[in-house]
């Protein structure tokens, strides 16, 4: 009867333990809140037609936004802190595309070229900081 007593109150103190031990790490409530940062990006007045915004964090993690055809991205799921940014475009022979294609035939345009220093964050000098009230980023690039 004795052991079995304490087994209970092993049980119960295991159980006191694991939610003083939870409610101290918080289950994850101390995260950072992440929302998504919309936005346009643009190159000497002219909206980049395609691609990819990066953004990269202090700890290293890349982060991805596609750039729509009139320069309109949305970075999503993104938390506070400071960001290095860079810009990846793709490489399209000029023979398979017409400058002026026709989206609803399904041909892409041209993408918008983007000087070869904005394809690392190393180089571009693109450095945001983003917080709970960013809502909206225009990035104006010039060539």
């Amino acid at each position: 009867m004795t052991s079995l007593c304490l087994v209970r109150r092993g049980g119960w103190l295991a159980a006191c333990i694991m939610t003083v031990v939870a409610a101290a790490i918080g289950c994850g409530a101390g995260a950072a809140p992440v929302h998504n940062v919309a936005g346009n990006i643009s190159i000497d007045g002219k909206p980049l037609n395609q691609g990819a915004l990066i953004f990269t964090d202090e700890r290293g993690e890349h982060h991805y936004a596609a750039i729509q055809g009139d320069g309109a991205f949305v970075m999503p799921q993104i938390a506070p802190g400071l960001y290095q940014a860079s810009i990846s475009v793709p490489k399209i022979k000029p023979r398979n595309v017409s400058k002026n294609a026709d989206p609803v035939r399904g041909a892409r345009p041209l993408p918008v070229p983007v000087p070869n220093r904005y394809a690392s964050d190393d180089t571009s000098d693109l450095e945001f900081t983003i917080d709970e009230q960013t809502d909206v980023l225009s990035i104006k690039l010039t060539k």
